[in-house]
């Protein structure tokens, strides 16, 4: 179990937080994170990322014990069954037609942690050397990158890096990816929504998380204060984890 804390702010330029997030235990205690970014008009958005959390919140918690090796299963599962109940609102409902949401979770272990990701919304691992972003972007800009079109710069800086290609809700179906990543090498597990990631650069957060004399409310609360101050134009939501440590 990590020690882990949601953090979310409005932000100065939107008048409605459409993140949604959170920690949440099993019967056994296990851990589950999560955080989703929303997409739409109207209220679509913030009802679409509450909705994928408090379903897969209802589901996790009605879990006894989930072994590591149905972790991957378990969450390729739930998510399919989260995101069909959520396009079938969409399609019922006028007033939430098209709306979606990314979706960043993952179920925690002693020494690793399995991470789905279906959006752009990130997880990082990270230590006192190094920032490795664990999930890939499923977006526009991302797309261009991985086939050499764009540099990193250009990919930061590009006008159309919101378009994302893959979410929750618009379609029937959809496949998240899974990620296998042991941690004790690490110190903080970082979940971010693009408030924080389209503004503030990885080598940045890296830089902010390394003074390990705050503890980590202080943390979590300087990132936000870090996107407020590059002038994020959206919502600000992270969950930071607090890994035991890394060993040399």
């Amino acid at each position: 179990m990590l020690n882990a804390q949601f953090f979310t702010n409005t932000g100065q330029f939107r008048d409605k937080n459409e993140d949604a997030g959170g920690i949440y235990y099993n019967q056994t205690q296990q851990q589950l994170l999560v955080i989703c970014d929303g997409m739409g008009g109207h209220r679509a958005g913030e009802v679409a990322s509450q909705f994928v959390v408090d379903a897969i919140k209802t589901r996790f918690e009605a879990e006894n014990y989930i072994e590591e090796s149905q972790a991957e299963d378990w969450l390729q599962t739930t998510l399919g069954q989260v995101n069909r109940e959520l396009y079938q609102q969409s399609v019922e409902s006028t007033e939430y037609h098209g709306m979606g949401t990314t979706c960043v979770c993952a179920l925690v272990y002693d020494h690793h942690v399995v991470i789905a990701n279906i959006g752009d919304s990130r997880a990082y691992l990270i230590n006192s050397r190094k920032i490795e972003q664990v999930t890939h972007d499923h977006s526009f800009v991302n797309y261009l990158l991985m086939i050499g079109e764009i540099s990193e710069e250009e990919a930061f800086n590009h006008p159309q890096r919101n378009i994302i290609t893959k979410v929750m809700g618009t379609d029937k179906f959809v496949k998240a990816d899974i990620f296998v990543k042991r941690t004790r090498l690490y110190n903080y597990l970082l979940f971010a929504t693009d408030g924080l990631t389209d503004y503030v650069r990885d080598d940045t957060l890296q830089q902010l998380l390394s003074d390990e004399k705050e503890d980590l409310h202080t943390q979590g609360e300087k990132l936000l204060e870090h996107a407020e101050a590059a002038s994020s134009k959206d919502n600000i939501s992270i969950i930071l984890a607090e890994i035991e440590g890394e060993q040399v």
